[in-house]
This record gives structure tokens, sequence and C-alpha cells, in this order.
């Protein structure tokens, strides 16, 4: 194992309540990019943390997940890198919520979510490693090119 891929391990962070991520004071809604890193496309559109209510298959609880607007589509983010100093975050991995039956609640101060998916969740998605065949099915996006300013995490 390589010091780049233990960095990427432990610094996944897993997402079972997402208001850390969507109450950061430095968020903002815009994007950030290291110094020199010509990966990321630098402010290609402002970024907006979404929440989204959702079952996931074989659990009771609805939990909550966050999602971004990302090349003119809504996609799912259950879990982010963290940059060393937390000032920023990556997506490990991005679902597109077209993918399933959804719909918009209105912005209000009862809104516990901005998105409800309709039904049920594959649980493979949230997994550490998902199979091939199901992320070929579900447009999964791993590791892509994006970074959301975040502040320090809590």
């Amino acid at each position: 194992m390589t010091a780049e891929d233990f960095y990427q391990v432990s610094n996944v962070l897993p997402i079972t309540d997402c208001r850390d991520l969507l109450l950061c004071s430095a968020m903002k809604g815009r994007m950030a990019c290291a110094p020199g890193d010509r990966k990321i496309q630098a402010m290609e559109e402002p970024k907006r943390l979404f929440r989204v209510a959702l079952y996931k298959e074989g659990t009771s609880p609805m939990e909550i997940c966050a999602a971004m607007r990302h090349e003119g589509e809504i996609w799912l983010v259950p879990d982010w890198i963290r940059s060393p100093r937390g000032r920023s975050a990556k997506p490990l991995r991005m679902i597109p919520l077209s993918k399933f039956p959804h719909k918009k609640f209105p912005r209000t101060s009862e809104a516990f979510a901005d998105y409800a998916i309709d039904g049920v969740v594959p649980k493979g998605l949230f997994d550490r490693r998902i199979p091939p065949a199901l992320s070929a099915a579900f447009g999964v996006l791993e590791r892509p090119a994006v970074r959301v300013q975040m502040g320090l995490l809590h």
C-alpha cells in the first residue's frame, strides 16, 4: 500500500448524516481547487450540497445522504475524501439521482430534505467496493475530479 492509498482510505468520511457538511460556515456554495491542481476544473459551476432522504435496501430507518449538482444533474455523494487540511473534500463516488424515481421538496423551514427517493436504493451502492455490474447499471462515477470547499469538517 502506498502513502497515497493509505491517505485515501484513511480520509474517507462515511455520511450517516450530512448536517456537518451542509452547515459548514465556509461552504458558501463555492468550489475550490488546490494550487496547481489541473485535474480539478476551477469554478465550473457553484457547488451547493443538497439533502436526499432515502431508504437503503435491507434497512428500516430513513437516511439522509448528501447530494450536489454537477454537469447539470443532481448526484448522490455518500462518501467524501477530505483534503489534508480539511478545507475541501472530493466525492469518493457520485451516483446520479436521475436513476431513481424521486421527488423534490419545496424549500421551507419544515423541509428535512431537498429530495426524496421513492422506493429502495440498493445497499451495494454504499459499500466500500461496488460490483462493476451494479456500478455500470447506475452510472456511478468513482473519484470524480470535483472538489467542494468545506471549511473545517467537524
